[in-house]
């Protein structure tokens, strides 16, 4: 028995002292083989190096997150039909449907949050999980794969994937019901038409994305019906605004795209149904991407910018779908929502695939400045949701 236990409690060591000589007697060829790689193509070895770079200087001097809800309240502009303080109704004013979409779990996601998952679990895989991601990030440097990373501009996670394809099924089972009748809430219905470009609202909408490629992977596979019906057509694309990209100074929340380049497939874009892979690059319209937001940029300027996105000749659309962020979208509600509104999207997250419709109004003031704000009755919860408040 004694022997038993000497040899389980030796097991360990000896496991460590194997690894160790093994890494030790595969160091030299390894480096040889990286070096080799770089040097074969020393143009994507650069781009990653200036990726780390750029990092680097996010994490120390971004000032992304560094911005308060400002206390002027936009609603004393608006009338009390649209939620409102204003006596009279205004004399300029514009309305927009927004639909918004967030993206599935990323791969940044997989190794750094719980995200449902048991705790305990989570942190005994922890390290299992961090040496993979940090040797799938080695392989994508030496291997030369500049449009592809796990912890920068990470993509889809598997569960991201499944997470988008159930917002996919669920388009899917709903397009069935639609004329039927059955719908609780109309609104839904017409979200529903919206999304996927069909019946009397065929050519009314038109989908919009942050410039991270977790969003863009989101609206190809979520919305893939509505692209593969329309595969014929061009003006259904996938818009890039940068206004919508991510609140955070965190690696993950940079953008690999470069301004106005061709967005790659990622691997969970080459098996889209009803998109293939040579035509996802086309799917894609960059012409209003003009790379990462500014070092000095933050949330809110960003936040502000898309709502003015929203109303510009950018979206000429009445419907506009935005599929973006956590946080972002977060932030979005907390902006443009009355600020004496108690409301579970200022304080709740909207879940990976949430998709919450709105309506936005614009006023243009006397002095020209435009103000905007999200009319409360008209939110509708779509799928998901915020929280633990899911609807699927």
């Amino acid at each position: 028995m004694a022997s038993i236990l000497g040899t389980l409690t030796s097991l360990p060591a000896y496991t460590l002292f194997h690894i160790s000589w093994l890494l030790h007697s595969l160091s030299r060829p390894l480096i040889l083989v990286s070096l080799l790689c770089l040097l074969s193509n020393p143009s994507a070895a650069i781009a990653k190096c200036k990726l780390f770079y750029t990092t680097f200087l996010y994490l120390a001097f971004c000032q992304d997150k560094k911005f308060t809800i400002p206390k002027d309240d936009a609603s004393q502009h608006f009338s009390s039909e649209f939620g409102g303080t204003a006596s009279s109704a205004p004399s300029s004013f514009k309305t927009k449907k927004v639909i918004v979409i967030r993206h599935g779990e990323s791969t940044w996601n997989d190794t750094f949050n719980p995200g449902g998952r048991n705790i305990a679990l989570f942190v005994l895989f922890y390290i299992p999980n961090m040496i993979k991601a940090i040797l799938t990030e080695a392989y994508f440097f030496v291997s030369g794969k500049e449009s592809e990373s796990w912890f920068f501009d990470s993509a889809l996670s598997t569960k991201g994937v499944k997470q988008i394809e159930g917002l996919r099924k669920f388009l899917q089972k709903e397009k069935m019901r639609l004329g039927s009748g059955n719908f609780m809430d109309e609104r839904e219905e017409v979200a529903i038409q919206e999304l996927l470009n069909v019946g009397s609202s065929t050519g009314n909408s038109m989908v919009v994305s942050s410039n991270l490629r977790r969003a863009i992977s989101t609206a190809a596979i979520g919305l893939s019906d509505r692209f593969a019906a329309a595969q014929n057509k061009h003006d259904d694309t996938i818009l890039l605004l940068p206004s919508l990209q991510e609140i955070s100074f965190n690696p993950d929340a940079q953008t690999i795209l470069p301004p106005g380049g061709m967005a790659h497939p990622t691997w969970c874009d080459t098996t889209i149904p009803g998109v293939p892979v040579e035509k996802f690059s086309g799917l894609i319209d960059t012409q209003y991407h003009t790379g990462n937001k500014a070092l000095d940029s933050t949330g809110l300027i960003r936040l502000n910018q898309f709502v003015s996105d929203v109303f510009s000749s950018k979206c000429e659309k009445d419907v506009i779908v935005a599929v973006g962020h956590s946080l972002f979208f977060r932030s979005f509600f907390q902006l443009f929502l009355p600020r004496s509104l108690e409301h579970i999207s200022k304080k709740k997250k909207l879940v990976n695939g949430g998709t919450v419709m709105v309506t936005l109004g614009e006023v243009t003031l006397e002095d020209g400045k435009n103000v905007y704000m999200i009319d409360p009755k008209s939110i509708v919860v779509v799928y998901g949701g915020f929280g633990k408040h899911t609807k699927k």
